[in-house]
């Protein structure tokens, strides 16, 4: 049963009443069940130690346990396609090669795809690729030309064959057939895409095939495909593993789950026994790959932040946390549960050149509690599992003693209600709970700027400014003016961001030639189109209605606990989303043909729409795209319509704050300034550094360079050290072909330049109960349930409530 808006208000309400009481007693870091403080041992208890193997081997790609005392080592070779495999001791000390002759000839093009099964042989299969008489062109030479290349041509004459191999542990080959039965799994270029390999005993694998929807296919001993893995109704199946002898475990997104593991009998491969609700198991409803269980546990799941454990009653937890481990970014893709106690696991590290060199091999061992009693923890809560904040945090701790960062991942907490198309509960909701109860993380990493605006009166955020005035590492000026200002509460800089973009639109100047406009003079210049031109790309309710809220910048003021909702502008705006259609009374979105039409790039450029969305996160977008989009036509940057200084508005990435009651407020303060170092790399040794994760980047420099390079063409370094330049491009639809594009003059750099630094205005981001309260009211005027008045009226009375009881 679903809470009502009101009680969710009330609740959130009384909760946020009791933080002013509460945030002088934060620092304690209480635990609001048992009021006990949290102890490092504590909060690091899924902690091990995580000791290199070494083993001489290279390219290792999956480990796996063969018997008590041996393990099978799979790699892969640069040189050659052909697996190798190595049969060590629990240790890790001697390793024996398995010398199989899979009879392949130097001159043959062939994939494989290797699996272990639980009967103890080796399984694979084998994609042949026969070219015919054509030579295969090198796709990797620069100068290819994608463009006059005929692949359907070339592709009609290439053959694959499929083989299905069982070898034993001493290299002996004991059958080899042709796989079969996969005529309808053919792509386009006539190749069956094997993937995974899940063995289930007695010759039985399981393949998954990629397709338009992946599929996963039983063949037989004898190579022939005798169906599929179905009847679970699925919508996606990240992994699957055999459990048991009898027992296949296979997780994914299932209707009426949001994220899941359902079990499949391995002889009739029907569903049998219950469902694993992953949430309701206690864990996060991220997906992993699966592992037997080990133990007390049933299976293993490992995601991108830990390895969890589910039971055999269906409750889970974390085993090993592998930020906590040091094992911050990289992947698991195989793992033993040794006899006593520790893991070994073949990590990949998520960086090229560990990529390249395949997995390393780690002994995981579970912290001793003594090495963590003169270790301080300190917490930094996040929105989701953030790969930039990870690796930052897996740096700090590794080169700090005595001190160590602990993610906790908020998005857990999340739960969205498909039908309602709301949360029920957030991650956001969760840390303002944590707030009051005391239980509050030592600093936030947010996207949200709206959680800090409506918490900043309440004291709980440390002013940044103080530390810019008086490091030395890192100063006010160092930061982007813009993003300074527009970060600022109440006179104080209580987060900073690590990037930003801009969200903007274009206009043609023939259509309007001022450098902004009002709602009036938007609409106006809409009612005066030509025939047949739209405002947007689709014309909708909705449409309309989220460039108001994108648009209509200020409407609500936390320091001041007010709204204005009834301004004239946005009734004059909500009162011109009325006069449109909703959104599925204009388009089929099962109709591809005419979705493609709709977001097609030549709308705009043919004078089918006035305006069209701009987004700025990087200069190499803005040349390939905007540049070469609009050519020679004079097009204007015109933002949203009364939002102030140019119009455009930022959008935030990650958000860096730190609360008032943190253990430690300096070494916060030090794990933020990682986040806006310049690299010390040369160029000349990596290349053109113009990419930028989540945007034009926060600090001043690193955003000067950027545009001074894009003056210039790109380049890379080749395998030889050589740096080759190439050409921005812009794909052209009419043409249906790449153009060059030259980079930036000075004068477009200084243009576009100062577009960006004069845009001061964040994006209205809303409080998730305000949110619910919006998309509420929203919902009833797509409906057409409630007109433009009732929908203001509503909103101000309600939201002005709320802030006025928050506050």
């Amino acid at each position: 049963m679903k809470k009502s808006i009101t009680t969710r208000i009330t609740a959130l309400t009384a909760a946020l009443a009791l933080i002013a009481g509460s945030a002088a007693s934060c620092g304690k870091k209480e635990d609001a069940n048992n009021g006990k403080v949290k102890t490092a041992q504590e909060l690091m208890a899924a902690s091990y130690k995580a000791v290199e193997i070494d083993t001489d081997v290279d390219r290792i790609s999956n480990i796996d346990k063969i018997d008590e005392n041996r393990v099978l080592i799979s790699t892969y070779s640069e040189d050659s396609s052909v697996p190798t495999f190595y049969i060590s001791d629990n240790e890790f000390k001697d390793f024996t090669p398995i010398n199989i002759d899979f009879n392949v000839k130097k001159e043959d093009e062939v994939y494989f795809n290797t699996a272990v099964s639980p009967d103890g042989d080796i399984v694979a299969i084998a994609t042949f690729t026969d070219y015919g008489d054509q030579e295969k062109p090198n796709f990797e030479d620069p100068n290819f030309d994608y463009e006059k290349f005929d692949f359907e041509e070339f592709y009609s004459h290439v053959k694959y064959d499929y083989k299905m191999y069982t070898v034993d542990l001493e290299g002996n080959i004991k059958s080899e057939n042709d796989v079969k039965g996969l005529d309808e799994y053919v792509d386009e270029d006539g190749n069956v895409n094997i993937g995974s390999m899940y063995p289930c005993g007695s010759g039985k694998v399981i393949c998954e095939i990629y397709g338009v929807e992946n599929s996963y296919v039983v063949l037989d001993a004898d190579g022939k495909a005798s169906g599929e893995l179905e009847g679970l109704d699925t919508n996606y199946i990240e992994s699957i593993t055999l459990i048991d002898a009898e027992t296949i475990a296979a997780a994914g997104y299932f209707k009426n789950y949001d994220t899941a593991v359902k079990y499949v009998d391995v002889n009739t491969l029907k569903q049998k026994g219950d469902t694993v609700d992953i949430k309701k198991a206690g864990l996060s409803d991220e997906l992993g790959k699966l592992f037997p269980g080990s133990g007390d546990y049933k299976f293993l799941m490992s995601t991108s932040a830990a390895l969890c454990g589910i039971k055999e009653d269906g409750s889970g937890e974390e085993i090993i946390n592998w930020l906590d481990s040091d094992l911050g970014n990289g992947g698991v893709s195989s793992i033993i549960a040794m006899e006593n106690g520790d893991y070994v696991i073949a990590y990949q590290s998520y960086e090229s050149e560990g990529y390249r060199a395949g997995c390393t091999l780690y002994r995981l061992t579970k912290r001793d509690v003594s090495e963590m009693e003169n270790t301080k923890v300190i917490t930094i809560g996040v929105m989701y599992d953030n790969y930039d904040v990870k690796s930052k945090v897996q740096a700090f701790n590794k080169s700090h003693e005595g001190v160590r960062f602990k993610m906790v991942n908020y998005s857990k907490y999340d739960d969205y209600d498909e039908e309602a198309e709301r949360y029920i509960s957030s991650g956001e909701e969760q840390l303002k709970k944590d707030i009051v109860s005391g239980n509050a993380p030592d600093m936030i990493v947010c996207q949200n700027q709206a959680i800090i605006k409506n918490l900043a009166n309440k004291g709980l955020f440390v002013d940044l400014g103080e530390y810019l005035s008086k490091d030395s590492d890192i100063k006010t000026d160092d930061i982007m003016p813009n993003v300074l200002e527009a970060c600022k509460i109440g006179g104080k800089t209580l987060s900073l961001p690590t990037a930003f973009q801009i969200q903007t639109y274009a206009i043609k100047a023939k259509n309007f030639d001022k450098d902004t406009w009002t709602v009036d003079e938007m609409i106006d210049t809409y009612k005066k189109r030509p025939e047949g031109t739209s405002l947007t790309y689709l014309d909708s309710k909705e449409t309309i209605s989220e460039m108001l809220l994108s648009s209509i910048c200020g409407c609500i003021d936390y320091e001041k606990r007010t709204c204005s909702f009834d301004s004239p502008e946005f009734k004059r705006f909500l009162d011109f989303a009325d006069e449109f259609p909703k959104e599925d009374e204009l388009i089929d979105w099962e109709d591809q043909k005419a979705v493609d039409e709709m977001f097609n790039n030549d709308n705009f450029m043919k004078d089918k729409q006035l305006i069209d969305n701009v987004y700025l996160y990087d200069f190499e977008s803005y040349i390939s795209q905007y540049k070469g989009r609009f050519g020679d036509e004079d097009v204007k940057f015109i933002g949203g319509p009364s939002v102030g200084g140019n119009g455009g508005v930022l959008q935030l990435s990650e958000s860096l704050a730190i609360l008032t009651n943190s253990t430690d407020k300096d070494t916060c303060w030090e794990l933020i300034k990682e986040f806006f170092k310049t690299p010390e790399e040369d160029d000349d040794e990596v290349g053109m550094n113009r990419h930028y994760i989540g945007g034009f980047p926060t600090i001043k420099s690193k955003f000067e360079k950027m545009a001074d390079d894009a003056t210039k063409k790109p380049y890379y370094i080749d395998e030889n050290g050589k740096k080759v330049e190439y050409n921005y491009s812009y794909y052209d639809q009419s043409k249906n072909k790449s153009v060059d594009v030259d980079p930036l003059t000075e004068d477009e750099k200084k243009k576009i330049v100062d577009y960006i630094m004069n845009t001061t205005t964040i994006v209205d981001n809303f409080d998730p109960e305000i949110q619910n309260i919006i998309m509420e009211e929203a919902e009833a005027f797509f409906e057409g349930e409630k007109k433009s008045d009732e929908v203001i009226s509503n909103l101000q009375n309600r939201i002005s409530i709320l802030l006025s009881e928050q506050g």
